[in-house]
C-alpha cells in the first residue's frame, strides 16, 4: 500500500507535536503521540522503555528535571515510508537538540531510525522509537568536551 499524501501529513503533524510537546514540557501530549496498548518501546540515550508507564516516567523526568530544560528540539531530513501492513508507516528524521536559555548553541545531533508509525482511530501514532546519538553528545555525556 502506498501512503496517501493526507497520511504524510498526518505523520509529519505526529513528529512535529512529539518534540513540541517535550519543548513545552507537556507529558499528556507527548503521550498521546504513541498508541494506546503497552506494546510500545523507546530506545534512547538515556536508556531504552517499554510501555506506557516507563515512557511517561522518562518523559516527566526529563522535561521536569532532566537534560530537556532549556533546550529546543528541532526536526529535520523527515523520510516516510510505507510499512508491512496498510496502517503501518516507518520514519526517519534527524534530531537537532539547541540551548535556548543560555547562550544558544547545538547541544547534541541524532537521527530517530525507522519509528514505526500505526494509524488507529485517533490518527497516527508512534508504536517504536529509537534514537541514534551523534558521538559528539556522547563526549558531551561523558564530560569530554
Amino acid at each position: 500500500m502506498s501512503l496517501t499524501a493526507d497520511d504524510r501529513i498526518e505523520i509529519q503533524e505526529l513528529c512535529a507535536k512529539y518534540y513540541v510537546s517535550t519543548d513545552e514540557k507537556d507529558v499528556d501530549s507527548f503521550m498521546d503521540c504513541w498508541v494506546d496498548d503497552d506494546d510500545i518501546l523507546f530506545e534512547s540515550a538515556f536508556g531504552n522503555f517499554k510501555g506506557r508507564r516507563e515512557i511517561r516516567a522518562f518523559e516527566d523526568e526529563h522535561v521536569h528535571r532532566g537534560m530537556a530544560i532549556g533546550k529546543r528540539h528541532l526536526l529535520s531530513n523527515m523520510f516516510i515510508a510505507d510499512g508491512k501492513s496498510k496502517n503501518q508507516a516507518h520514519v526517519t528524521s534527524y534530531l537537532t537538540v539547541v540551548e535556548v536559555v543560555d547562550v544558544p548553541v547545538i547541544v547534541a545531533t541524532a537521527i530517530y531510525r525507522n519509528s514505526v508509525v500505526e494509524k488507529t482511530s485517533k490518527g497516527w501514532k508512534f508504536r517504536f522509537r529509537s534514537m541514534e546519538v551523534d558521538p559528539g553528545f556522547q563526549k558531551l555525556m561523558a564530560g569530554k568536551t
